[in-house]
C-alpha cells in the first residue's frame, strides 16, 4: 500500500487526535518564541489527505482557540488558517497525484506565503517592527510533514494498531 492510500482510509478519530496534539504543541509557542505553527501544518496535512474532513468552519473556530492559547490579536490564526485551507483546497487538484514530497514542499511553500502575510498585516496594523525570525522555522515544515505522513502511514500498516486508525 502506498503511502498516500493509507492516509486517505484514516478515522476521524485519529484527525481529531492530530489536531489536539498540533494545538498542545503551540502551548510551547508563543508570540516571543519563534517556533513551527503545528496546527497550520497538520491543518494543511489533513486539508491534502482528508479534505472532508477540514473545512473552513474548522480552521477558524481552532484559529480562535490558538488566539486565545498565544494571547494574540483575535482572528488573526484564524484569519490565516482560513486562508491557507482556503489556498490549499485549490492546490490540492493540481497536487492530488503527487508524491508526498511534493506535497510536503506545497505545504511549505503555502506556510512561508501565510507567515508573508502575517507579517504584512503586522505592520499594516500594528506600530510594531516586523520580527521575521520565525521564517526560518518554517524550513521544518517540510520535514515534519514527512515525519506525520511516515509515522501515520507506519501505523495504518501495523496490525495492531491499524483497526484503531483506518477503516479497513
Amino acid at each position: 500500500m502506498r503511502l498516500e492510500n493509507a492516509l486517505v482510509l484514516v478515522k476521524t478519530r485519529v484527525v481529531i487526535l492530530t489536531i489536539f496534539v498540533a494545538w498542545v504543541l503551540s502551548f510551547i509557542s508563543s508570540p516571543q518564541t519563534a517556533w513551527l505553527d503545528w496546527v497550520l501544518l497538520v491543518l494543511l496535512f489533513w486539508r491534502v489527505y482528508q479534505p472532508s474532513r477540514v473545512s473552513l468552519t474548522w480552521a477558524f473556530a481552532i484559529g480562535i482557540l490558538v488566539d486565545l492559547n498565544q494571547r494574540s490579536v483575535l482572528g488573526e490564526h484564524a484569519l490565516m488558517y482560513v486562508c491557507a485551507i482556503y489556498a490549499m483546497g485549490h492546490l490540492f487538484h493540481k497536487i492530488q497525484y503527487s508524491s508526498v514530497l511534493i506535497h510536503a514542499l506545497s505545504a511549505t511553500g503555502l506556510v512561508f506565503a501565510i507567515q508573508l502575510l502575517r507579517a504584512f498585516l503586522h505592520l499594516l496594523f500594528s506600530s510594531h517592527s516586523i520580527d521575521l525570525q520565525p521564517m526560518l522555522w518554517i524550513a521544518l515544515s517540510a520535514p515534519a510533514w514527512l515525519l506525520l505522513a511516515w509515522t501515520l502511514s507506519r501505523a495504518a500498516r501495523s496490525n495492531a494498531v491499524a483497526i484503531w486508525i483506518t477503516d479497513k
